[in-house]
Formats: C-alpha cells, sequence, structure tokens
C-alpha cells in the first residue's frame, strides 16, 4: 500500500507540475479512464487479471504536436493458489515533425512496475522506451507506418534461479502497409516482432506476427475494426538453452465512438489461442487460450 501511494503521489506531482507550467489559454490534451480483464479459458497457473487505469495527455499548446503522457494502472490477479497485485506508473513525451510525406513521431519515456506483495521475490521494473513512430503517404490511397517501442529493462529480484538484478533489451515492433478504399474503408497488413531477454521468469521470448487489420468508418461518429493475428514464428529459450515453440493468434475487434465533440467511448474485445507449453516444474503445460474485455471513456480539451 505504502510503495502505491509514493506512486500515486509521484503521478499527481508530475501532472500539477506541468499544468501550472502551461498557458491554460492554449493548453490542450485529454483524460481517459478504462477497465481491462483478462479471463483464460483454463485454471492452473494461468493467472486471470482485473484493471483498473487512468492516463492523461497534456499539449502546452493545443495546436501543436509537443505532447506530455502520464498513466497509471492497478492490476489484481486471480488464480487457485494465491492472489497478486501489480501498479503501473508511465511517461512519455512526444512530437511530431513532418517531411513532405513523411510524419515521424518520436515518443520517448518510461515505464514503472511495482510488484506489490509477489511472493517470488519480485520488486520491481523499470522500461525506459523509446517510440520511433511514423507514417508515409506514398499517394491518396497507399500509405506504409512503423509502431512499437525499444527499451532498455531493469528488473529488480527475479523469480528463478538468483536474486540478483538484471538488465537488458526489449523490443516490440510493428511495420506495415495501408490501403485506404474510400473514406469509410481500409485495410492494413503487418508484420510484427517481439523480443525480451529480461522478464520474471528468467528466459528469452521471441515471436513474429503477421496482422491484418479491417478499418470500416460507416460514420464520422463511428469506427470498427476488426483483426486477426497469426504466429509466423515464436521461441522461448531458458538460461539452460532449452527452446519451446510458442503460438499465439489472435481475433478480434475495437470499437470507438464519438458520443459528442469532446467525449470518445472505446471497446475492445478479442480472443487469443496460445500454445504455450513448457518443461518449467512451476508452470502449466498446454494451451492458455483467453478472453480480452477493455471499455474506456476519453474526454478531449
Amino acid at each position: 500500500m505504502k510503495n502505491k501511494n509514493i506512486s500515486l503521489l509521484l503521478l499527481s506531482t508530475l501532472i500539477s507540475t506541468n499544468i501550472f507550467a502551461f498557458n491554460l489559454n492554449t493548453i490542450g490534451g485529454d483524460i481517459e479512464v478504462g477497465y481491462k480483464t483478462k479471463d483464460y479459458e483454463e485454471g492452473g497457473a494461468s493467472r486471470n487479471f482485473r484493471e483498473n487505469n487512468v492516463s492523461l495527455t497534456l499539449k502546452p499548446n493545443k495546436n501543436k504536436s509537443l505532447a506530455f503522457k502520464f498513466g497509471f494502472a492497478n492490476r489484481d490477479f486471480y488464480e487457485s493458489s494465491k492472489d497478486e497485485n501489480r501498479t503501473m506508473s508511465e511517461f512519455y513525451i512526444e512530437n511530431m515533425y513532418i517531411f513532405g510525406k513523411l510524419m515521424f513521431r518520436p515518443e520517448i519515456g518510461f515505464k514503472y512496475t511495482d510488484f506489490n506483495n509477489d511472493d517470488h521475490g519480485m520488486d520491481d521494473a523499470k522500461e525506459y522506451r523509446f517510440y520511433p513512430k511514423f507514417t508515409y503517404n506514398i499517394n491518396r490511397n497507399w500509405s506504409i507506418y512503423s509502431r512499437g517501442f525499444i527499451a532498455y529493462t531493469e528488473l529488480k529480484n527475479p523469480w528463478l534461479y538468483n536474486k540478483e538484478n538484471q538488465y537488458g533489451y526489449k523490443h516490440r515492433l510493428e511495420g506495415g502497409a495501408r490501403y485506404k478504399f474510400n473514406r469509410q474503408n481500409a485495410l492494413s497488413i503487418a508484420i510484427s516482432d517481439e523480443t525480451s531477454d529480461v522478464n520474471k521468469f528468467n528466459y528469452d521470448v521471441e515471436g513474429t506476427q503477421l496482422r491484418v487489420r479491417y478499418h470500416y468508418s460507416p460514420s464520422r461518429k463511428l469506427k470498427i475494426v476488426p483483426y486477426i493475428f497469426l504466429t509466423l514464428d515464436g521461441e522461448r529459450t531458458s538460461e539452460k538453452n532449452e527452446s519451446t515453440r510458442v503460438k499465439r493468434d489472435k481475433l478480434g475487434v475495437n470499437i470507438h465512438y464519438d458520443l459528442n465533440r469532446n467525449l470518445e467511448l472505446i471497446g475492445k474485445l478479442s480472443h487469443e489461442w496460445r500454445d504455450d507449453k513448457d518443461d518449467y516444474k512451476y508452470r502449466g503445460q498446454g494451451n492458455k487460450n483467453n478472453w480480452f474485455y477493455s471499455a474506456g471513456l476519453k474526454y478531449s480539451f
């Protein structure tokens, strides 16, 4: 509880300090509150979770691109043997630069995770992230883009084998192309790549997916984006250099609806088919299929 209060106090201080630094006549941004849940279809070592989150974006000048982003989330895990909780705080700075047909939107910041009552000796994790986001408009219909982040990670008191801090590299990147048929319809196809050599379970993770999204806007207020993610390659490697194939396919939909000029309703639903067998005595075997639900309300000013 003490660590949670410290995280809330830090976030509040950062927000209030930057608010007073801005000119209130030109300030812009948005506030979003949301709820997330993930339910696994099988019990055992799989952990369902519930999360409450809030985020704030502040722009010193609403007509400019410079933005300061803050986020806080509280996540509760539930499983048969015990309950756990963790809190996550984030802070990022984003700007936009336009060079002809190229729009570059770099974002830099950090994410701090506090493992409040983890019984495996976990303390906290820090990620120093950089998002090299860009969009290049080839013509009226075609564009290419990049999303995701690269990060330097610090993990205090990893779960297995030793109690020393770990340091390493992590990225989740996506690059693809988008074709706009008209104002209402567009299709994007992308390749994503993920790797992490520092995590709670002390193994290296790598994965590549084909991601297909259909963007449908039946009106100016409503956006519907159904998607499918298919695993092309996935592998997990232990400290003993033992490799296990990992497959994670996902089908879902994201919905955005403008209630009025300032208020937006956001909903997300997905199902993941996860073949995630392993040989570690601490974890379960077999698939870990799950449902994911998310709802949020965003107010822009």
